[in-house]
């Protein structure tokens, strides 16, 4: 039995590693994530922790990484190494994938010290700039060899060009010629192995029309190359030769320089891999939801709210629940009703440890805490095999067995209905004795089941904590509580099913009366803990509200009273503009009476200043951090308020006045800002 696979299909692991292979950016890092096994050690992992948080930070902030524009050059690289001669649509790929390459080690480069791991990555990208450049201008837009780059190639490509055009040319005024008339099958030119011919009668192939390169299907036509383009024909022939030799030379020489970089390719790419795999890590954590846990190497497990993350990926509101395990308490018997989530919250534990040595977040609240486990075996479903001749209860014990022959320090043990397929009391004995053996040797485990011996251990064995799926009037909400036990409810499923009632009653009977009554009362119990739970969580989220509540009016308040100093400053700047266009007026009155002086006129220019001066508004009150300045007469000072500077011209108890141009400001020392004295 391979135990291996067992679990990961037991655990449904298969799931999220095709969800984390789905969020890579290139091909070849998806294809690494789905072959790749786990890492090796839990410093890789919190390795690719921070390599995670560092892509989460870089992108959040815009800075997306190139890494998408990779492509696997290392194949082109190892032929070209070879010595092949590589296609001009593979030598592009390879140079696209250089240039990608250069760009990205670029980006990690600026950002270094936001991004120290991904920048690590990124230093074994070794630019070769010669090979680079070179590849980057060796192709034009359609993907051929430039003629720009190659310019003998464009004089080649010119010249076949104009040997085409003067080969079809011939050929036109020979299907227009009245004399051909009479030998020609249609009007029309064609190629027939690679010559231009026109199609002839076959009653005139012996007229020495040219050279025949075949027939048609039904013997009606022959194909001739006609004498007048016989000599074009082998010019274009060897042009055609010549341009393919010089492309051969060139795609040889760019495969020799791209073989010769073949090394720096190889960890340029594998670099490349190593931070998509970082962006797909990210990426599945936000599909998650899921946080970066605490690591260590004790045997800790505790998830809080932890979710099954195959349920969250199919998009189920899935309900969280407090896990946990320790050295204080090793084992974890989780007990309840059938289909109430006793088998989620056992993957849930298996799921968070495997995606650890993955290098992955886990889907649980910040704070959780999930240590690195050697190896982590799950016994779940039915191993039953018509090939080994097991029975589903033989077929369990052998896995079991294999399991117990190799836990220790460091083994993570999920078993799933523990020892069911066989007599109750029998079952329930092998079950006990096998997990005691289990924690002994050092292992963590995690048991569900029914049997009632298991589900009372914790209350005769301190190494097992007890954990029941809740449920309410028979109902499951599927949240786990720690520290209970939970019953079967097997009569109210049977109900709810719509089973005979008659076989119901008669089931009631045979169990009895004093197992009846405690099964009532532990079901009795258990709804109201429920109950208690459900209105205890409500009460917190009450309080969470409030909290809420009250930060949403502090800064609904600090806004409002923002918002009033900004309407106070807008006022004053609208005052200080009508201020100014009365100093334009005035000005122009000035300069009036200059002209001609009117001292009625003056009089009344004097009375506009002093009156724009007396309704000057109050001030906005200075921010806190607005330290106030001891200053002089004389002094040149900038107003903060109205942004205008001017010259002190008194100080006294009553304030500062301050001359801005023809206006007089009295202001404190908190609004001032001095300036240098000219």
């Amino acid at each position: 039995m391979d135990l291996d696979q067992a679990t990961s299909d037991g655990l449904d692991w298969p799931v999220v590693r095709e969800a984390l292979a789905g969020a890579a950016r290139t091909p070849m890092c998806a294809e690494a994530l789905r072959t790749g096994g786990p890492l090796a050690h839990p410093l890789d992992a919190e390795v690719l922790f921070d390599a995670v948080d560092e892509v989460r930070g870089l992108e959040s902030g815009g800075a997306f990484l190139p890494v998408g524009g990779v492509g696997d050059a290392r194949v082109e690289a190892r032929r070209a190494a070879r010595g092949e001669v590589l296609e001009g649509p593979e030598l592009a790929r390879a140079g696209q994938s250089l240039t990608a390459l250069h760009q990205l080690a670029r980006m990690l480069d600026r950002h270094a010290h936001d991004a120290p791991t991904l920048a690590r990555y990124a230093a074994e990208i070794i630019d070769d700039p010669d090979v680079r450049e070179e590849l980057a201008v060796a192709f034009d837009a359609t993907g051929g060899l430039s003629a720009l780059r190659y310019p003998v190639l464009g004089a080649l490509r010119a010249r076949i060009a104009d040997l085409h055009d003067e080969i079809r040319a011939t050929l036109e005024r020979m299907l227009r010629d009245e004399g051909l008339a009479d030998v020609l099958q249609d009007r029309f030119w064609t190629q027939r192995e690679n010559r231009y011919v026109l199609p002839i009668k076959a009653h005139a192939k012996r007229m020495d029309y040219g050279i025949v390169h075949g027939t048609s299907g039904s013997g009606q036509t022959v194909f001739v190359e006609p004498h007048a383009v016989l000599s074009l024909n082998n010019r274009l022939r060897l042009a055609e030769g010549e341009l393919r030799a010089e492309e051969y030379r060139i795609l040889a020489s760019l495969s020799r320089m791209l073989g010769a970089a073949a090394p720096a390719v190889e960890r340029g790419v594998d670099a490349a891999i190593a931070i998509d795999q970082a962006c797909a890590r990210e990426h599945l954590a936000r599909q998650l939801g899921a946080t970066r846990p605490v690591v260590g190497r004790d045997g800790v497990v505790r998830l809080a709210r932890g979710r099954h993350p195959v349920l969250t990926l199919r998009g189920v509101a899935v309900v969280g629940s407090d896990l946990g395990l320790d050295s204080a308490r090793p084992g974890l018997v989780i007990s309840g009703p059938n289909a109430g989530g006793k088998t989620v919250a056992l993957k849930t534990i298996g799921l968070a440890a495997l995606l650890v040595r993955h290098g992955c977040y886990v889907p649980a609240e910040a704070g959780s805490r999930v240590d690195w486990f050697d190896d982590v075996r799950a016994v779940i479903g039915d191993q039953q095999t018509v090939e080994g001749d097991l029975s589903s209860f033989s077929a369990h014990l052998v896995a079991l067995d294999a399991i117990v022959r190799a836990a220790g320090p460091g083994s993570l043990v999920l078993l799933d209905e523990l020892a069911s397929g066989t007599d109750p009391a029998q079952g329930a004995a092998i079950g006990q004795a096998l997990i005691e053996r289990l924690v002994a040797v050092g292992a963590r485990v995690v048991v569900t089941t029914h049997f009632g011996p298991l589900k009372r251990l914790s209350s005769v064995d301190a190494r097992f904590g007890a954990a029941a799926v809740q449920s309410i009037d028979g109902r499951p909400t599927y949240a786990v509580v720690s520290g209970v036990s939970g019953e079967s409810h097997a009569f109210g499923i049977a109900q709810r099913i719509g089973l005979d009632p008659a076989i119901i009653a008669r089931a009631t009977e045979l169990v009895g009366a004093g197992e009846r009554s405690v099964s009532a009362t532990l079901e009795q119990l258990e709804g109201e803990r429920a109950r208690w739970q459900a209105e205890a969580d409500g009460a917190a989220r009450l309080r969470a509200d409030l909290v809420r509540r009250e930060a949403a009016l502090a800064h609904a308040e600090a806004a409002i009273a923002q918002g009033a100093r900004k309407l106070e400053f807008e006022a004053a700047q609208a005052f200080l503009q009508r201020v100014r266009q009365a100093e334009k007026a005035i000005k122009e009155i000035l300069s009036a009476l200059r002209a001609e002086a009117s001292e009625r006129e003056a009089e009344l220019a004097l009375a506009s200043v002093a009156a724009l001066r007396g309704v000057v508004p109050a001030r906005p009150a200075p921010a806190a951090d607005e330290a106030p300045v001891e200053v002089e007469v004389g002094d040149r000072v900038r107003l903060r308020e109205y942004d205008l500077v001017g010259e002190v011209i008194a100080v006294g108890e009553g304030g500062i006045r301050v001359r801005a141009g023809p206006v007089t400001v009295q202001t404190r020392p908190e609004q001032l800002e001095r300036l240098p004295r000219r």
